[in-house]
């Protein structure tokens, strides 16, 4: 195993930051604070990382794009801004990692580029559109459970460039008191919802006495069995994360409630083992004591995490600190961040692979959200070969489109997990990003070309698929070798050698 058995990412010292220098511990430690000060423009940025003239205007242009579109493109924490290695560009990667074909996770999550310029076209599904099956401030998929939201998608502590929502970031958006009484109003008339996520944007960031008035509203519906808080503060603001907060959702969850009390459930977002601090422990930390449960879904992020070694790594340490992995998500088709999307199949493999090379209770559910209401479509593979076909989703390239079937029955025929580009486009986005990073080899999207009239090409960038074999799993996961081919799977193998080994043990001297 490794020798140092690393779980915390350590972020940069904030006072080595320029920006920070003169910041005080108990400055930095205040969420007001934090928030107060966070990054919203490239001269703010400029004084965390490394940012050439060129690519400083890149960003510029990008930023005033997204703002001419009615969004608020930049908000990062100094915090999480933190995590970013201090140059992006070329950053500093352990052995599987691929630093060398890489930018810095924390900069691809939280600052928008060229590329949230490139591919426009999402195919032939339409943009997932909350309005079109809501009822105020709730929307729902499914018979028993729904979404409300409580808050603007601008409401979040950092945003997510990779947000996959079709009113991500607008400004424009409200979520008045009356949107939230109705959404509250149709949890209590339908008596199949006995569970509500409360979203967002951020259910954290709203304000404490709205928190307090929902919750307690929801504690007054007899046939609401659970309440689900979800909330990125934990990853990009801990300090917000105070037993006074938690406090607060303790009590109101369950103050007017008659019957079984209410189970509360916290729903977190991490992408990257960098987002996993020792600031995360604590709060997690906090959490837990208060009776709550963490989970978490990871969206499936090409350039950030669509790497074995990477996965392994984000489910384990966020497991080590108390938070269940619980799914692993296709990343949704958006304008703007086609760029982030793997295909399928090499989700599958990387699944495939890390069965049984991690504990089972870390292995999320890789899932896709459908269009139009499909909700999530399960996407784990199978080692159970039913029908005796002999396929392998590693002995081809597979096709970028499927036939999907929802959880309600319907079926979707030529389902494309991928964005659309001709070749012109996609040449053109490429060249781009590669004067904007300065290299090539790094900006390697997965897109389906297409001619002039949208007939199908090909899929990009997938000429090769991952091959994963034992021993580079055992190398990547930073297992001990027996025999230089698996780590030790049955003591009962090595009987003489563990006997050796146990009488000159302590345990042995004890007796």
């Amino acid at each position: 195993m490794e020798t140092d058995n690393q779980i915390f990412h350590e972020p940069r010292a904030y006072d080595s930051i320029d920006l920070w220098k003169d910041v005080t511990p108990e400055q930095w430690n205040d969420a007001a604070w934090q928030m107060k000060h966070s990054i919203r423009s490239v001269e703010q940025l400029k004084k965390v990382i490394k940012l050439s003239a060129f690519q400083a205007s890149e960003i510029e242009r990008t930023l005033a794009a997204l703002r001419s579109q009615g969004k608020e493109p930049l908000r990062i924490t100094p915090y999480y801004a933190t995590l970013m290695d201090s140059d992006p560009f070329h950053p500093i990667m352990p052995m599987g990692e691929k630093p060398k074909k890489r930018l810095d996770p924390i900069f691809w999550q939280s600052v928008p580029t060229p590329a949230n310029l490139l591919f426009p076209d999402t195919g032939v599904e339409g943009a997932m559109a909350e309005g079109s099956r809501s009822y105020g401030a709730a929307y729902q998929r499914y018979p028993n459970r729904l979404a409300l939201f409580v808050a603007e998608n601008t409401s979040c502590a950092s945003y997510c460039v990779h947000c996959q929502r079709a009113k991500s970031l607008d400004g424009s958006v409200d979520v008045s008191r009356t949107e939230v009484d109705k959404g509250l109003f149709y949890i209590g008339s339908n008596r199949n919802i006995n569970e509500v996520l409360v979203t967002g944007g951020d259910a954290l960031m709203i304000s404490r006495s709205r928190l307090q008035y929902i919750l307690e509203e929801l504690s007054r519906i007899p046939h609401l069995r659970a309440i689900r808080i979800a909330t990125r503060v934990p990853v990009v603001l801990p300090m917000a994360i105070t037993d006074e907060l938690l406090d607060l959702i303790e009590i109101s969850a369950n103050r007017y409630n008659n019957g079984a009390e209410k189970y509360v459930y916290f729903m977190t977002h991490i992408n990257h083992y960098h987002e996993i601090t020792k600031d995360l422990a604590v709060a997690v930390k906090k959490i837990r004591k208060h009776g709550f449960t963490i989970r978490n879904q990871t969206v499936l992020l090409n350039h950030v995490n669509d790497y074995y070694k990477t996965l392994a790594e984000t489910f384990r340490r966020m497991f080590w600190i108390g938070i269940h992995p619980y799914y692993l998500l296709q990343c949704h088709k958006e304008r703007g961040i086609v760029h982030f999307i793997t295909p399928v199949q090499v989700g599958k493999i990387y699944m495939k692979h890390l069965q049984g090379w991690i504990s089972g209770v870390t292995m999320p559910r890789y899932a896709a959200n459908v269009e139009g209401g499909g909700g999530k479509v399960l996407l784990m593979p199978s080692g159970h070969d039913t029908f005796n076909v002999g396929s392998n989703n590693e002995d081809q390239i597979s096709e970028s489109y499927a036939t999907v079937t929802t959880w309600d029955g319907k079926e979707l025929f030529n389902y494309e997990a991928l964005g659309r580009a001709t070749r012109e486009e996609f040449e053109a986005a490429v060249k781009v990003m590669d004067e904007f990073i300065g290299r090539k080899g790094v900006f390697l999207p997965k897109v389906i070309l297409v001619d002039q009239d949208g007939k199908h090409i090909e899929t990009t960038n997938r000429l090769k698929l991952p091959i994963i074999e034992k021993l580079k799993k055992s190398a990547l996961l930073g297992y001990d070798l027996f025999d230089n081919e698996m780590p030790i799977t049955n003591p009962a193998e090595i009987t003489n050698r563990l006997d050796e080994q146990f009488r000159n043990s302590k345990y042995s001297k004890q007796q």
